[in-house]
């Protein structure tokens, strides 16, 4: 497996984007409509996804967060002005809050049925919808690096990005009910550790000779390494319906894979990834984080990561838009909007609204 290196803390960025009715709030199968009115710049960016009432967006290699951001959003307006003409609104969740899966059509494609095929009624619940950042790194050395301390610190990217408490018309009791959803597959959720390109391909060429994957796409991890594109992909995020704040966590990223530079690479307990994940999920910024022998609180952790940032300068070094850095990440996400909503006696479908970018 070949390793190619990046330019580094270089940002590619994949956002999800639901396609719901302008009426009901159904999800509703316009993906074709979006491609038939794209003009020639978002079909650039423009991708197909496993369901008709989806289409992804993929910004290309961009030299920052903002820049990569700039993509997205531009894309997702003109999709959003696509569906003032054809009836539905692009929105921006983990999760659908209350269609049921059942009812929903999938995209007609070779790889998207023999998937079907295999998991079943696991993948016709799929109505989860992700954000996933794709970071340069310039050595095998930084892949290595960058890969472990992402998968260390993924619950904190968790409680940043939650926006998926509700599931089939029900609140989940949960921050990011997504990740629920996500790791009943194979292959997925929260992966061991490796320290080589040399260790990961022995894994990867196991299930392929085993006739299981047939590419690294195949995978679905946490936090995926590309030794072929030179980045380290963290798929953990829910869907963000907040440009600020995708711009916030891909910086926050950058930072984490900037500062790996110089770590050693430690080993720690795989059960302890978990139970953090989980944490995040259930608790999200309020949740615990287990840190060697002892714990702090998962905001508290964020902004003292934030604080060691500033300190080493990698801030201002990597050019990253600090006001908005900080304002952000002193927030709450939006699932605490959402669940704040319900609670007050509101309907599942009242807290649809919060997915659409005004």
């Amino acid at each position: 497996m070949k390793f190619n290196p990046s330019l580094p803390y270089t940002v590619g960025l994949e956002l999800e984007v639901q396609l719901v009715d302008s009426f009901t709030f159904e999800l509703t199968e316009k993906s074709d409509s979006v491609f038939q009115n794209a003009s020639k710049s978002l079909l650039k960016v423009l991708h197909k996804e496993f369901l008709q009432s989806m289409v992804e967006i993929v910004s290309p290699p961009s030299k920052n967060s903002f820049e990569a951001v700039k993509f997205l959003k531009d894309a997702y307006f003109e999709i959003k002005e696509i569906g003032s003409k054809e009836g539905f609104y692009p929105l921006l969740l983990g999760t659908h809050p209350f269609t049921n899966p059942l009812e929903i059509r999938i995209t007609r494609d070779k790889r998207y049925e023999k998937l079907l095929n295999e998991f079943q009624i696991v993948l016709k619940n799929f109505l989860i919808f992700g954000l996933h950042i794709h970071i340069g790194v310039e050595t095998e050395k930084e892949l290595w690096q960058t890969y472990n301390l992402a998968l260390k610190y993924l619950p904190l990217f968790v409680a940043i990005s939650s926006s998926s408490p509700f599931y089939k018309g029900k609140f989940t009791g949960l921050h990011s009910y997504r990740l629920k959803v996500f790791e009943q597959l194979p292959r997925a959720g929260v992966p061991e550790q490796f320290f080589s390109t040399d260790e990961f391909e022995k894994m990867f060429l196991t299930l392929k000779y085993a006739g299981f994957v047939e590419a690294l796409k195949d995978i679905w991890w946490d936090v995926r390494p590309r030794p072929d594109l030179g980045t380290v992909e963290l798929r953990v995020c829910d869907a963000i319906p907040d440009f600020d704040r995708i711009e916030a966590v891909a910086d926050f990223f950058r930072l984490l894979a900037a500062w790996s530079k110089d770590k050693k690479m430690e080993r720690f307990y795989h059960q302890v990834v978990k139970q953090n994940r989980w944490n995040a999920v259930r608790h999200g910024l309020d949740g615990v984080f287990i840190d060697g022998d002892g714990i702090e609180n998962i905001n508290s952790k964020i902004h003292s990561l934030l604080e060691e940032f500033d300190r080493s300068g990698l801030i201002e070094k990597l050019g990253i838009r600090a006001d908005n850095l900080y304002n952000i990440l002193s927030q709450f996400p939006v699932s605490y909007k959402m669940i704040d909503e319900y609670r007050k006696g509101n309907s599942v479908r009242d807290v649809v609204r919060y997915g659409i970018v005004e």
